[in-house]
């Protein structure tokens, strides 16, 4: 069965995402005047991103659960967008249940400042999509709604839900026109939620419900305040050059705050922007210190009055330090094949020959004219060896001392994985490059067994051993549970198959960071 496809807010959650491409939609900002007219919502035109759960950003998902599927998404397709290039898909599925309860639903909301007593005009636009057998498809089986809690509040269960009276739903594959609804309201108070929901009224199985929406809007009279925006954040810790950190920051006011910047001794680094702002944000910025020294850095943030809050905190850093040695393997091997400054392991077996090299074969070295090559070789035997064992390892292990606990660390290496010309087995897992460490020295690798947070290298395309491609890059972030640890890399052999030779090559191996 078709299926549509699927700001960072902990520490850890930021560094793994800036590993990543990260882009940020910056919309123009003009204060809004006291007792102005204008739009009140946040992000309405799903223009301004999205959340990792597929919820546009600065609205609130919501479902009653049950048997039923729920998801949310970003949809970029133009058959359901009213303007710009994203709506907001809601998607209800009971296609892999066996029975379901009537009245299922799910839906965003978000809560914004009005001007009680006075009047709202609420439009959005969207389309309703099932099955194409779906015998349910225009008998109002499935509705959009809408309702507001008067007391800004989130209780989605005790909304006075209504039914907007959009009487078309397509087939889910051959799409037809937007549907459109305006209607106006008076505020009862100063601050309400607006919830919008997919309901799917009957208990039935085998259904999938798409409601896309885009172009909401909420217009009227903008509230007044006196007071600037209230404004927290926290600085970042063990700070040092070339690598991002992040600026936590958690911002509320009464009305709204579009903006909000970061500077560094007084030169802006990064904003973000929206065209309303909501009553209140928190996120990270990233800050990649450059110079070494006392910094100054300062968060200002802005309502849609005008006034500014600021927080100013000055911020230590350091340069950036390497703590493996010879990890780009120009510092010479010894006679072994191991690479200075290394120690090496392997788990034996029966049948096989586990064996590290210097590699200088430049199609397989990433700097410089060296890489560690670990090989785990059954040649010599037949496929279907009988004497043949399953995961077979070989690998390679350094201590890493002088680190600061708590402090983050850049995990790094380069490589590629070769294996006999003619495999078939070549993009399925069979052949893997690991990490992991260890807290403690183990330079002899004596207990690289012990080691329980093994991580694939994610180098899922294997290539022969003659024909290698390009190398592969890794990258990932570290929190030093100790000063002392002990890293290792290792290759995988999965499988019990004979005949076989198999090869990881290594290379600008790095642990860097604070010190």
């Amino acid at each position: 069965m078709g299926r549509i496809i699927q700001a960072l807010t902990s520490r850890r959650a930021f560094f793994v995402g800036i590993l990543f491409a990260l882009t940020l939609a910056l919309i123009t900002f003009a204060p809004t005047t006291a007792g102005g007219y204008g739009e009140r919502l946040t992000n309405g035109n799903f223009e301004e991103g999205f959340g990792d759960n597929g919820v546009a950003s600065y609205w609130i998902g919501f479902h009653n659960g049950g048997s039923a599927f729920y998801h949310w998404q970003d949809d970029v397709s133009p058959a359901f967008t009213y303007a710009g290039s994203h709506s907001q898909l809601i998607e209800i599925s009971t296609v892999q249940y066996g029975a379901s309860e009537q009245d299922r639903y799910a839906g965003i909301y978000q809560t914004l400042a009005v001007v009680a007593g006075t009047q709202y005009t609420l439009t959005l636009h969207g389309m309703l999509r099932v099955l194409p057998n779906d015998p349910d498809m225009n008998n109002w089986a499935y509705v959009v709604q809408w309702g507001i809690d008067p007391t800004g509040g989130t209780a989605w269960e005790s909304v006075d839900w209504k039914t907007i009276p959009w009487q078309d739903t397509y087939d889910w594959q051959r799409p037809g026109p937007l549907s459109h609804f305006t209607t106006t309201f008076t505020a009862p108070s100063s601050k309400i939620t607006l919830f919008i929901r997919a309901l799917k009224k009957f208990p039935s199985i085998w259904r999938d419900f798409f409601m896309n929406i885009d172009g909401v809007s909420l217009t009227g009279q903008t509230p007044t305040d006196s007071h600037p925006p209230k404004l927290e954040t926290i600085a970042p810790t063990f700070v040092y050059t070339t690598k991002p950190f992040p600026v936590h920051v958690s911002v509320s006011d009464a009305i709204g705050v579009p903006q909000v910047k970061l500077f560094e001794e007084d030169k802006l680094i990064a904003s973000v922007t929206n065209a309303v702002g909501p009553l209140s944000r928190e996120f990270d910025f990233a800050w990649t210190p450059t110079i070494t020294g006392t910094r100054l850095l300062r968060v200002e943030a802005t309502n849609e009055l005008g006034k500014t809050a600021a927080v100013t905190q000055a911020i230590n850093v350091v340069p950036i330090a390497e703590f493996i040695q010879n990890g780009d393997f120009e510092g010479g091997f010894a006679p072994n094949g191991v690479a200075l400054q290394w120690s090496q392991f392997d788990n034996g077996g029966r049948n096989v020959v586990h064996q590290l090299y210097d590699d200088t074969w430049a199609s397989v070295v990433s700097s410089g004219k060296h890489s560690q090559l670990i090989e785990i070789s059954t040649i010599g035997h037949g496929y279907l060896d009988p004497y043949a064992e399953a995961d077979r390892y070989a690998g390679i292990c350094q201590v890493v001392a002088g680190l600061t606990p708590k402090a983050s660390y850049y995990v790094s290496a380069k490589g590629i994985i070769r294996i006999s010309e003619g495999d078939k087995y070549t993009d399925d897992w069979s052949w893997v490059a690991q990490w992991g460490y260890q807290s403690g020295a183990d330079a002899q690798c004596a207990r690289w067994k012990d080691v329980t947070n093994w991580q694939v290298l994610p180098w899922a395309h294997v290539d022969f051993r003659e024909s290698p491609t390009k190398l592969n890059s890794y990258t990932t972030i570290l929190f030093a549970p100790t000063d002392t640890l002990t890293v290792y890399f290792r290759a995988w052999k999965k499988w019990a198959f004979g005949a076989r030779e198999f090869l990881v090559n290594l290379d600008d191996v790095s642990v860097a960071g604070y010190k």
